[in-house]
């Protein structure tokens, strides 16, 4: 995300309130503009279902399986995601962006593959199960490989300084749903869950032309070898599994009681936990926040202290290494505890609000309960998550993937012995795994700073 910092840096450097206010908005629109946008949309769908005149077996059906789809979604991507980030970030410093662009095509074909296997799964389980008819199926299939597209050319939006341009992509898709879906519904008179899923898939399918397009506009038409990253799947084999651990801990118990717990409710071959999910989608929410504050201070502040100190590194006195050592690690305390307090303050005002007005929503009181527990987890994960970048700035990937393991361990852990055991604590295995991940990350951290100049130099 450095281009943004860029950008910021330029906002913000004017000093004035304006510029405050337009470099916040802009932080917002680029960090978590597109998630926003859509987290925005699955909530007006969810309403509209719990408003319309359909039965609630079609309601319940189409929110779980659409949680199947965005599911598998993130996991499938989250496969790629952190150790594409490094190639496409060596990519850009010896200026092979045509290789950039190559990888995104061969990302594409094999993330296409793997959830057209998984979603193929699924087809047959319905078709099996529950004799849903064939079209239906086809649009299913194809949403869940464009979502999946969609969030692996996520990874390739840092990269791009269309900022603008991509927040824009995400709009245009949802526009292109509302006509669609209209006309579904108004002219040719097919079922509401149907027409929805079409309008989706054709939302989908606009945004994932409008980022190919904006990739190959950005790094030039790809060259022949579209799968020359995976090569970085063996190099970097710890980067995977810190990225991939993180995502699947976020999920985890999600996965354990959709299987599992007795409060789950099963529709088709969908097994969900509504309460549950809703109180974790509104836990997310909650907590966005914390993405725009960590792009703001850390592309703001840290990157340009970090870069003096490999400057330093590399030709500076051990004098002056020292010097920028302790600047930059001064900077990445003050920036850390700022992003802890201030996002713990918002969790906590936000978890009050939701409290008050969500009730008139026909927010059910065990999902509020569960969500002030969630929104707490998650404000720990995402903390986790901030402490671990940072070591992936200084390439230390061993240190780097001890604390998401240990948040999947312990996560997993906490989800069984809740089922197994049937006590009703369903958002605490969450919260101790994220506390736990956080902690592990944070010493880490602490650690490694210690020592970096050896680290560093004796790579």
């Amino acid at each position: 995300m450095a281009g943004i910092g860029f950008e910021l840096r330029k906002i913000y450097g004017k000093g004035t309130l304006a510029s405050s206010v337009f470099g916040t908005l802009y932080a917002t629109m680029t960090s978590v503009g597109p998630s926003l946008l859509f987290a925005v949309l699955i909530l007006f769908l969810k309403l509209f279902m719990d408003r319309s005149n359909i039965p609630e077996i079609q309601s319940r059906f189409f929110i779980s399986s659409l949680s199947y789809i965005f599911m598998g979604s993130i996991l499938i991507s989250a496969l790629f995601s952190t150790v594409i980030s490094r190639y496409i970030s060596d990519c850009v410093f010896e200026h092979r962006e045509r290789e950039i662009c190559a990888s995104v095509f061969g990302v594409l074909s094999l993330s296409t593959v793997i959830a057209g296997a998984y979603m193929l799964v699924l087809c047959v389980g319905m078709a099996l199960k529950s004799h849903i008819p064939l079209p239906f199926l086809a649009v299913y299939y194809l949403l869940g490989i464009l979502s999946t597209n969609v969030y692996n050319l996520i990874v390739y939006v840092s990269a791009l300084k269309e900022y603008k341009e991509v927040t824009l992509s995400y709009l245009l898709g949802l526009l292109t749903a509302i006509p669609v879906f209209l006309a579904c519904r108004h002219v040719f008179s097919i079922d509401l869950v149907s027409a929805v899923y079409i309008a989706l898939a054709a939302g989908y399918f606009v945004i994932h032309f409008l980022l190919v397009f904006l990739c190959v506009r950005a790094f030039g038409w790809p060259n022949s070898d579209h799968f020359a990253f995976l090569a970085y799947f063996r190099r970097f084999p710890k980067l995977f599994c810190s990225g991939f651990c993180y995502m699947l801990g976020f999920y985890i118990c999600t996965i354990v009681y959709w299987q599992m717990s007795a409060m789950r409710e099963t529709v088709s071959i969908f097994s969900t936990t509504p309460s549950y999910d809703m109180a974790m989608y509104l836990a997310i929410a909650v907590n966005l926040p914390a993405l725009v504050l960590f792009v703001v201070k850390t592309e703001t502040a840290f990157f340009e202290k970090y870069v003096r100190y490999l400057s330093a590194l590399n030709k500076g006195s051990y004098d002056l290494m020292e010097k920028e050592r302790e600047n930059m690690n001064n900077s990445i305390r003050f920036q850390l505890f700022f992003i802890y307090e201030v996002q713990l303050i918002i969790t906590i005002l936000l978890t009050f609000l939701i409290n008050i007005f969500f009730p008139y929503l026909n927010v059910s009181s065990q999902s509020l309960n569960t969500f002030m527990v969630l929104a707490m987890g998650l404000y720990c994960v995402f903390c986790m998550y901030f402490t671990v970048i940072f070591l992936y700035y200084f390439e230390d990937h061993a240190a780097a993937c001890i604390g998401p393991v240990v948040f999947l361990a312990v996560t997993l852990l906490g989800a069984l012995i809740v089922v197994l055991t049937g006590l009703p604590l369903y958002p605490l295995p969450l919260l101790v795994g994220g506390m736990t991940g956080w902690v592990t990350a944070f010493l880490c951290l602490k650690y490694r700073l210690r020592r970096l100049n050896a680290f560093l130099m004796c790579r």
